[in-house]
């Protein structure tokens, strides 16, 4: 079978249009229905219905939908494994959640500065996003909160991040009760950071206020300051970049305060030494105060005694 059949085919199933496929293909639209048909013949099968809104996969399509994108993947592993050399060239894809790309940009600085050669291309996203990134071969790693359990992945557990609560320094804080009803400052809502301030408010007889979702940190801490919610972020994020003016840190009891961040890759990748070489620099550049099991305590003014 051509892979150029299953590239078509993989294209039009992503598109759901041969007319849109066409276009990202950049052949004509008589050439790519032409090569469907081709297929659903040699296959003996309709692989799409055809309706008035476009097309959709067939019960068939979707399985062989499968079998198309672990063909294509292996055959690109295929090229990389031949290619591959003990001096990191090419390039590797990797994601994390935004509160790990705060300290991953000096981990990837130090990696390209060791390895020149080697194109680096990050996606920061949502844990969802990510995940689906990383089945789909998208990236061949990320980053973000775990654990993660996934019959088809492997996860690494990097460094348990210690969290804080973040009040501007206006508030009269008195106890985790001072932002019960109070806006909740986050940059994804559906983190495990939302979950562990839940269960604390719960013990505590609060309850979670309203929640604002932001795009960037630097717009998060700055509404914390203004007054218009607090925020639950790493204490890492703190000691790193030295931000604490106009908010106070308070970190959480210790058992709502630890959250794991993991690495995830597929189980079925194939590791390039470019892609080795970065998951040795990733831990050798990990935060220092909060991998392993060293506990980060209050130093300075800004950062508190551990909230009540």
């Amino acid at each position: 079978m051509d892979t150029g059949l299953l590239k078509v085919f993989l294209a039009v199933a992503e598109e759901g249009s041969i007319s849109k496929a066409a276009q990202s293909l950049n052949y004509v639209q008589s050439n790519v229905t032409a090569r469907i048909q081709q297929l659903e013949q040699e296959l003996k099968t309709p692989l799409f219905y055809r309706h008035s809104r476009g097309i959709t996969l067939t019960s068939a399509g979707r399985t062989f939908l499968e079998y198309t994108v672990k063909i294509l993947n292996l055959l690109d592993e295929a090229k990389l494994a031949v290619l591959d050399s003990p001096v990191p060239t090419g390039s590797i894809s990797v994601g994390s959640d935004t509160t790990a790309a705060v300290w991953l940009p000096a981990i990837l600085s130090t990696y390209r500065g060791c390895y020149p050669d080697v194109e680096v291309h990050l996606k920061v996203g949502r844990a969802g996003e990510l995940l689906e990134s990383v089945l789909q071969h998208n990236v061949q790693g990320a980053l973000m909160d775990g654990p993660v359990e996934h019959p088809e992945l492997v996860q690494e557990l990097l460094i348990q991040e210690r969290i804080g609560l973040v009040i501007p320094d206006t508030m009269d804080y008195q106890g985790i009760r001072s932002v019960h009803d109070k806006t909740l400052l986050m940059l994804n809502s559906e983190c495990l950071y939302r979950s562990r301030l839940e269960s604390w408010l719960a013990e505590e007889g609060g309850r979670l206020g309203k929640v604002m979702e932001f795009g960037t940190m630097e717009g998060l801490l700055g509404c914390v300051r203004a007054g218009i919610g607090y925020g639950v972020l790493p204490l890492s994020y703190f000691t790193r970049m030295n931000v604490t003016e106009g908010i106070r840190i308070y970190p959480f009891p210790e058992q709502y305060a630890e959250v794991p961040t993991v690495f995830i890759r597929r189980r079925d990748l194939y590791m390039t030494s470019a892609f080795r070489m970065f998951i040795e620099e990733l831990k050798a550049g990990l935060p220092e105060a909060v991998s392993g099991t060293e506990r980060l305590q209050g130093s300075g003014g800004a950062v508190e005694e551990q909230a009540q």
